[in-house]
């Protein structure tokens, strides 16, 4: 139902955009523009003159004034400003009155009341440049509303001018008003209206046409004459529904405006079922009114007849366009049917599925299926010659105990290949991971059984190396001290690989207790305050009060703060300073290193952390080291479950930022403000 609704909205669209003679005329040229534009006035001069011409003497009111539906086209074809339309329709009926001898002041009143007329008329009909409004039913009836406002209010305003200047009847006048201008603007106007012929007619139905229009004169003479005993005026409309139903809409309009010449003329002459030898006082309403039936007639069959074209060309496209992609597609579509007494037949296939078909195999795919169909088909196959294939089936409605389907086969080799090939590389990069987890474990077990070898030897030298010192001459001392300087270095490179294995094993023990940070810091600093004073550095303590009580391994935080302390000293010149902060903010003890050296590029601190990562600054390659304080530093403060960042610091040089855990005590207690002065602290100088 939808795509019907969308179909008949797209057909409706397609003659609302059909070219109209208001289209056509903007491509005239300036001199036809305006010869056709000045016969039109002239026309309108002449035909108003000659309504009031022929009027019945004592009658305030033409018997058809088609001097309105001209002046209606003029508008509609006219290019400048729409206020000169209007003075020019005011200006003819000023002069058509003033031509037959009406007064002045009835024909300055009538100028203006045919000005208001056509200004109705237009602005009810709205814009008319996208197409022919009279192909489509909403169009038609668009177009009858504006007719009738425009009718009426002629009407009143005529009735009310005559009543005041000549004290005629108004609702006479009225009535003879409203279907005087209402015939007019139906018969002309539609001129501007109806789509035009996209190509000559053929020479049989050219003939056809003249005949046609022939007999329907003819018939028209007959029967406005006063020679047949009784009206026969009914037999126009069979011959008005011929041309609407055989002829392009212009040549429904010309045969509407030729009848309604004929039929006023010969009863103004007296003449003919309505005239005033019947009796009649006053016909001309009677003709208009037969008129308007005709003209509505023959545009309502008109229109009807221009949107069933208009529908079954869109949906003759649209078969056209299915029909070219069901039979191009390179996807198979078959439609079979299946009944219990023939089998499994195929209705339509296009070149890929009948190729398919043609090899034998869709049958035992299908036929299953169609026998007992529940749901719809998803099935995937591959054949002997490698080719994968997805048959995809769906039901259509059938009575009396047929299966129609409609089945969909899709080549899906290289799906299929590309998800083996997707399949084999997962697998693959499954076993190299596997295999590097177990070269980093071998490495790991190797480096953790080599350090446990190296502990040994490396104490018992430095332990010698003691010994030696404490009884060697001048010159041995110098020995001894480079003994055991180098021993203690390979001992601590020993300690770091022994503490690395630890806490990279499956299951690293974390061990969780109440620890005092600012302790740990102090402790820390004084340990340290030795090798600081001997590089000439500064170390300064600014501590929380009350002092913050982490969760962790006391051990474990002391060798953080030791291995950031330690760092900083040994990448800050002489003469420098190092500083350390303790604070709580949001839940979390916070532990801020901060010195004056050399810092730390921000290429290099994505990759500080890593084990054995050392920059490539000559500065700080100067400086001895294996590359794993750090890398042991957040190893440690993960495991404690906290966090390590690098920043700048205001210092000059590099800020290391520590997040840790607070106790329950420690957040559930009361935290008093950090005091705006700092808080002791505790300085090593040189």
């Amino acid at each position: 139902m939808k795509a019907i609704q969308q179909t008949e909205s797209v057909s409706a669209h397609t003659a609302l955009t059909a070219p109209t003679l208001i289209q056509r005329s903007a491509s005239w040229s300036l001199p036809r523009y305006l010869a056709v534009i000045g016969g039109l006035s002239a026309l309108s001069f002449l035909l108003g003159f000659a309504a009031l011409y022929i009027t019945a003497p004592g009658s305030g009111v033409a018997i058809w004034w088609p001097a309105a539906g001209v002046g209606a086209l003029i508008y509609l074809l006219y290019r400048g400003p729409r206020w000169q339309v209007l003075v020019l329709i005011g200006a003819v009926g000023f002069i058509s009155n003033i031509a037959v001898g009406r007064p002045l002041t009835f024909a300055i009143t009538a100028a203006v009341i045919l000005a208001i007329e056509l200004l109705v008329f237009v602005v009810v009909l709205g814009p008319q440049s996208r197409g022919a409004l009279l192909s489509t039913m909403r169009g038609l009836g668009r177009f009858l509303i504006a007719v009738l406002a425009a009718s009426v209010t002629i009407g009143i305003e005529g009735a009310l001018t005559i009543l005041v200047l000549v004290g005629a009847d108004p609702i006479a006048s009225f009535t003879a008003l409203v279907p005087s201008h209402a015939s007019a603007l139906i018969l002309i106007v539609p001129l501007a209206l109806v789509p035009l012929p996209r190509a000559r007619p053929s020479i049989p139905r050219r003939v056809e046409g003249i005949v046609q229009l022939a007999v329907t004169i003819a018939v028209g003479v007959i029967v406005f004459t006063p020679t047949l005993p009784v009206p026969m005026i009914f037999t126009l409309f069979p011959l008005l529904a011929w041309a609407a139903s055989r002829f392009s809409p212009l040549f429904v309009v010309v045969e509407l405006i030729v009848v309604a010449a004929i039929a006023p003329t010969i009863v103004v002459a007296n003449g003919g079922p309505f005239g005033y030898a019947q009796g009649i006082d006053d016909p001309g309403w009677i003709v208009q009114l037969f008129m308007i039936s005709a003209g509505i007639t023959a545009l309502f069959l008109s229109a009807v007849r221009g949107e069933r074209e208009a529908l079954a060309t869109e949906k003759e496209r649209q078969a056209a366009v299915m029909r070219g992609g069901f039979l191009g597609a390179q996807v198979g579509f078959v439609v079979l049917r299946s009944t219990p007494t023939q089998g499994m037949q195929v209705l339509e296939a296009n070149a890929t599925a009948a190729e398919i078909v043609a090899r034998g195999w869709l049958p035992s795919v299908v036929g299953s299926w169609l026998d007992d169909p529940v749901d719809d088909l998803n099935h995937e196959l591959t054949l002997p010659d490698g080719r994968s294939w997805q048959v995809f089936g769906s039901l259509v409605p059938a009575p009396g105990g047929e299966v129609i389907a409609g089945i969909q086969l899709v080549d899906v080799s290289d799906h299929v290949a590309a998800r083996e090939a997707m399949a084999h590389v997962i697998e693959r990069e499954r076993a190299v991971a596997e295999e590097l987890r177990a070269l980093s474990r071998q490495k790991d077990d190797f480096v953790s059984a080599v350090s446990h070898e190296l502990r040994t030897p490396i104490t018992s030298i430095l332990g010698f190396a003691e010994d030696l010192d404490e009884i060697a001459s001048p010159e041995e001392h110098v020995m001894t001290e480079v003994i055991m300087r180098n021993s203690k270095r390979l001992a601590g490179m020993v300690e770091q690989l022994l503490e690395l294995g630890r806490m990279t094993s499956p299951n690293p023990v974390r061990a969780a207790g109440s620890v005092p940070l600012n302790r740990i810091v102090d402790e820390t600093v004084e340990e340290q305050a030795r090798t600081a004073a001997s590089a000439d550095i500064a170390v300064e303590s600014r501590l929380h009060d009350p002092d913050p009580i982490v969760v962790g391994d006391e051990t474990s935080i002391a060798r953080v703060v030791t291995n950031l302390l330690s760092n900083a000293i040994k990448f800050t010149p002489a003469g420098g300073s190092i500083r350390l902060t303790t604070r709580v903010g949001d839940g979390q003890a916070i532990l801020e290193v901060d010195d004056s050296g050399v810092g730390i590029s921000r290429a290099d601190r994505g990759r500080v952390f890593e084990r054995f990562y050392r920059s490539n600054d000559e500065a700080k390659l100067a400086a001895p080291g294996t590359g794993l304080g750090l890398s042991i530093v957040r190893s440690l403060v993960e495991l404690q479950g906290g966090t390590i960042e690098i920043a700048d610091s205001p210092l000059g040089g590099t800020r290391f930022v520590v997040r840790l855990p607070l106790a329950d005590t420690m957040i559930a207690g009361p935290t008093p403000a950090p005091s705006p002065s700092p808080a002791p602290s505790t300085t090593a100088t040189a």
